[in-house]
């Protein structure tokens, strides 16, 4: 079923939710690798490529000009979307945590993944929610 997507509220918490894991994955590689000499821990900045992935609207203050078709070329200012890329990279943080070199702290990085925790549990709940109102109108069940 290539192609096939629920819309697009359900994509973007696809999104969210992949995102979400990369960020828990590099902050249980970053706990993990506390005691590693020299480690610098790696961020997940998922959240600005997420907010890509949504077009930007035009000025509301500006003459738009509507197109029929999406080979026409947009002039009204509106930004298109993004599609959903992320990836991991080491965060260059002069400040080293330990003598060892290491720039890891294990409290901020418990604190990380709890909030991340919890954003990944609400956009899951949410995405929860999105699949019901489908199935709903699917079965058309009021």
């Amino acid at each position: 079923m290539a192609g096939f997507h629920f819309g697009v509220t359900a994509d973007i918490l696809k999104d969210a939710l992949s995102g979400a894991g990369l960020a828990h994955d590099a902050i249980a590689n970053n706990i993990a690798n506390v005691n590693t000499p020299g480690f610098q821990r790696i961020d997940v900045t998922f959240k600005q490529a997420l907010a890509a992935t949504e077009p930007t609207p035009p000025d509301p203050n500006e003459l738009s000009l509507a197109t029929t078709s999406p080979l026409h070329i947009p002039i009204n200012g509106e930004i298109p979307a993004q599609a959903f890329h992320v990836t991991a990279s080491p965060v260059d943080n002069p400040v080293r945590m330990r003598v060892d070199g290491s720039n890891v702290d294990v409290d901020q990085e418990m604190a990380l993944l709890t909030q991340n925790s919890a954003y990944q549990q609400t956009a899951a709940q949410f995405l929860q929610s999105q699949y019901t109102r489908i199935r709903t109108a699917i079965e058309e069940r009021a």
